[in-house]
């Protein structure tokens, strides 16, 4: 037996040695039946292992070799490499701490050590290490990049990009630099240098799976329709990448390719099911996703983004007794022209300054539209938090002793929840901004209505809800109808003299095949009638076309309308449609309620959650239940209706104008003391009796 096994044992180093990884494998096995100590086997195994990307399954045989040779540097380092690659954190930690006892002042393991640090987000301890290796081996390249992820995840960009600048000045060749130093870029809003310098990471490892999932992030912000085809390629490289697959699925959804996006949701709903990190929250609203897999995966990204923050916070700000005017801070990206940015600069407008002082916190690079001016001038002070980084950030707010935090990004594009993580106000609220909840316990409400969220539901977010007593939703009246100008001609619009006008004018990654499905359905009942669609990309234009041919509606029915350099002129143009067909997932928000400003009717189907619920809840504040479906038959039935008898459609749009007047959905006054008396309310319930 002795001979057959040391046969055996050269068998196995000898496959070893040529890269034969399988046999290897195939042979320590054998060899550890007859003895589950032999150390060379155990090496070779854990090894092989690794090398077949089992890198998990690696940890258990080389740690078990560990305990028979404690100072084998070459084992130990095997050990650690494996440990981290499986995510086992704490345990490379530990031993790193063993090699640098064994080799100590090694500017690479003072390095991996540092990494694994900032990986369990040990943030100061890693910063000390990586200034000891920086300090033994200024010229070491990986030193200063790493450290430069660790700039980058404390949220220091600017720190971060000198870090890589010196990285890749070292060593430009480096792609895993390359990307993270376009990473920074992204985070400062410098799109086109982080694209360039994501392609050049590319350039030198194009089967870089991580890289290219960051150059579709990048070429998102830039609206590159090229975004998708950069998340394919990731996703065919690394299907497991955290929040990949949303990212694809959102891509596919934004060009209207069905063919993939519908798989692509069944694969998120699925995995998301068992909390993996498949989707951020956003994408999850786009899909049919309950309630209750929106606020699991929710949690999941809030698990993963601000564990950091929370550890690190400070005690919770203090209310300023006594002050004479309550201070109300609102943090945005969007303070300009976006919908959150006209819907703030006309809730701005009537704050009652003898009670309140509002400030602004600017979270987007400046883009000098005229509605950021505008904002800018409306808000009591402004503070422009663009690139500062998220610890400076909130210090930087805390000193402003606001009263009220109001986050009117949730997680939208932009947002900096780290923010909210570490407590910038005694009260902290989640509004407008996204229709969903944040899955964090650190936002004090969620300021919602009882349409929006009905009682029943509250169970299913992570904030408190707070109720407005009518909708929840600030329309912008701060065009008034009678500004809007005689009725534009159709040709102006590219529209037919006759024939009944469908509209919708939400965002193509709203239309899901199914309401397509009822579109086009309705266009084969209604002889003549279009689809008047806000024009998407030129991808999802021709998409569209070719998904109303193979439904048997001829192309020309589709009407794309371009975008308008002006408010009033979209707001004039509206009035030609005849019915406003909404989305079911994810409804219509702000282009509901301009439909409705302009006389246009909103014709809903109710869902089960908050964004599927807004239109449902401007339509009820303004008293037309009857524009409110339950069900997609009904939502037929209605359309039909309102298409084939011109008196009853004239009778809504009658009832519309007429409520327009009085309706609390378009009252802004009263909109905004409603929303002040809320403020009042949380605040005296948070303060020391």
């Amino acid at each position: 037996m002795t001979q057959a096994y040391a046969s055996m044992t050269q068998q196995m180093l000898q496959a070893f040695q040529s890269q034969h990884f399988e046999t290897a494998e195939r042979l320590s096995k054998m060899i550890l039946r007859l003895n589950d100590r032999d150390l060379a086997a155990l090496q070779v195994f854990g090894i092989s292992l690794a090398m077949q990307g089992r890198v998990a399954e690696s940890v258990a045989p080389l740690y078990k070799a560990s305990q028979q040779d404690q100072r084998n540097p070459e084992l130990l380092s095997n050990l650690a490499k494996a440990q981290h690659g499986a995510s086992m954190y704490a345990e490379a930690i530990l031993t790193y701490k063993k090699l640098d006892r064994l080799n100590p002042g090694s500017p690479q393991i003072l390095t991996d050590m540092a990494t694994a640090l900032a990986k369990s987000k040990l943030y100061d301890e890693a910063a000390v290490f990586f200034n000891k290796a920086i300090a033994i081996q200024p010229d070491y390249f990986l030193a200063w990049s790493n450290q430069g992820n660790l700039l980058a995840e404390m949220g220091f960009p600017i720190n971060a990009i000198a870090s890589y600048e010196r990285a890749l000045h070292l060593n430009p060749e480096y792609a895993e630099t390359w990307t993270n130093y376009g990473n920074a870029m992204f985070d400062l809003g410098r799109y086109q240098e982080a694209r360039l310098a994501h392609e050049r990471a590319l350039e030198l490892s194009p089967h870089y799976a991580e890289a290219w999932s960051n150059y579709g992030n990048t070429l998102l912000e830039l609206k590159d329709p090229r975004d998708y085809v950069a998340y394919q390629k990731a996703y065919a490289l690394s299907p497991d990448h955290p929040f990949l697959l949303g990212q694809l699925f959102s891509a596919a959804m934004s060009q209207c390719d069905w063919k993939n996006s519908q798989d692509f949701a069944s694969k998120i709903i699925s995995h998301a099911e068992l909390g993996e990190k498949v989707a951020r929250p956003f994408i999850l609203l786009q899909t049919n996703a309950s309630l209750k897999l929106q606020k699991l995966a929710a949690e999941t990204y809030i698990k993963d983004r601000v564990s950091l923050a929370k550890s690190n916070t400070p005690d919770s700000p203090k209310r300023i007794e006594g002050r004479e005017k309550i201070r109300i801070g609102y943090v945005s990206s969007d303070f300009k022209d976006h919908p959150v940015g006209i819907l703030m600069e006309n809730l701005l407008k009537t704050h009652n300054r003898e009670q309140f002082e509002v400030y602004g916190f600017f979270l987007n690079t400046p883009t000098g539209d005229p509605v950021e001016h505008r904002l800018a001038d409306a808000f009591d002070a402004t503070f422009n938090l663009h690139g500062v980084s998220d610890s400076e950030a909130a210090d930087l707010v805390r000193a402003n002793q606001l009263d009220m935090a109001i986050d009117l990004n949730g997680h939208t594009s932009g947002a900096r929840t780290l923010l909210f993580a570490r407590k910038i106000a005694p009260i902290q609220v989640n509004y407008l901004g996204y229709a969903g909840t944040s899955g964090a316990d650190f936002y004090d409400a969620l300021i919602a209505d009882e349409v929006a969220i009905p009682q029943e539901h509250k169970a299913h977010y992570s904030e408190p809800i707070v109720y407005l007593p009518n909708s929840f939703f600030p329309v912008d009246t701060s065009i008034p109808v009678g500004d809007l100008g005689t009725l534009p001609s159709k040709a102006s619009q590219g529209l037919p003299e006759a024939g009944f006008i469908f509209a919708c004018f939400n965002n193509a990654y709203k239309i899901t095949p199914d309401i397509f499905d009822v579109w086009m359905k309705l266009l084969k009942e209604v002889p003549g009638s279009i689809l008047w669609l806000s024009k998407p990309s030129p991808a999802a234009l021709l998409n569209l076309q070719k998904e109303a041919e193979n439904r048997g509606v001829h192309s020309s029915r589709l009407i794309f309308a371009t975008r308008t350099p002006a408010r009033t002129e979209h707001l004039s143009r509206l009035r030609l449609a005849d019915l406003f067909l909404d989305t079911p997932n994810y409804n219509a928000h702000a282009t509901a309620a301009d439909a409705l400003w302009a006389g246009l009717p909103v014709l809903t189907q109710i869902g089960d959650t908050f964004a599927g619920r807004v239109a449902a809840s401007q339509l009820s504040a303004l008293g037309l239940n009857e524009l409110i479906t339950h069900s997609e038959g009904e939502y037929v039935a209605k359309a039909l209706e309102f298409a084939r008898h011109p008196l009853i459609l004239k009778s809504i749009r009658q009832q519309l104008e007429e409520n327009r007047l009085d309706s609390p959905l378009f009252n802004t006054k009263q909109y905004v003391e409603n929303l002040e008396s809320l403020m009042i309310g949380l605040i005296s319930k948070a303060s020391p009796q």
